[in-house]
């Protein structure tokens, strides 16, 4: 199946709006005119051998994890940072909530983007290796299920979180966490650009 990639109509839904310096928006632009689609066969797993792939979990092989750990409720932190104390309060303080909502064993599902990320993000390995850390150090439950989840940044402030969330949701988790200006971007000082070089989004529509 073949069609004509309607890049203005797609970039003003999911974005709200357009930059053409937006990194993913330029990323699309850039593209070819058309869009394919279709049944997809994977003849064998993807493997990266960068030394993560035992954190990259199919959605099968995550419920079964949920399910062997006896949890009662599954809770996910979407995350394309580093783990700062902010984002570690905001698990521990999910944990608690949902305990005193009568939970007994919820689990956290800490779930960091491993897809395709702007230049001046920080790299995967590096932000793995914290949030193990992290854990290891006793910031976050230690039962925690950490997981890549493969899609990419795209920066579209609340569009994006919902696809977030509602990713997660469909692989297990009933309750996701997101904290302020998730998914939100500069805008850049192109021509023509209200508010150039301020907030894309309002930092409390997430």
């Amino acid at each position: 199946e073949i069609y004509d990639y309607r890049k203005e109509e797609v970039i003003t839904r999911v974005f709200g709006g357009i930059d053409p310096e937006h990194p993913y928006i330029k990323e699309m632009l850039k593209s070819g005119p058309y869009l394919l689609g279709g049944e997809i066969e994977l003849l064998e797993r993807i493997r990266y051998n960068d030394g993560m792939d035992n954190y990259r979990l199919t959605p099968a092989e995550l419920r079964e994890r949920f399910v062997a750990s006896g949890a009662d409720a599954v809770y996910a932190f979407q995350t394309r940072n580093p783990t700062h104390a902010g984002h570690a309060y905001l698990m521990q303080d999910a944990g608690r909530q949902l305990k005193s909502m009568g939970y007994k064993k919820p689990l956290l599902w800490l779930t960091p983007l491993g897809g395709w990320t702007k230049s001046d993000d920080m790299p995967l390995d590096v932000r793995i290796n914290q949030h193990k850390v992290v854990i290891e150090e006793g910031m976050l439950p230690a039962d925690t299920v950490m997981a890549i989840w493969p899609s990419p940044m795209i920066y579209a402030g609340p569009t994006e979180v919902q696809w977030h969330c509602k990713s997660r949701r469909n692989v297990g988790a009933r309750f996701f966490i997101t904290g302020r200006d998730p998914a939100g971007i500069k805008r850049s000082k192109a021509k023509n650009q209200m508010n150039s070089g301020g907030d894309f989004y309002d930092g409390n529509h997430g």
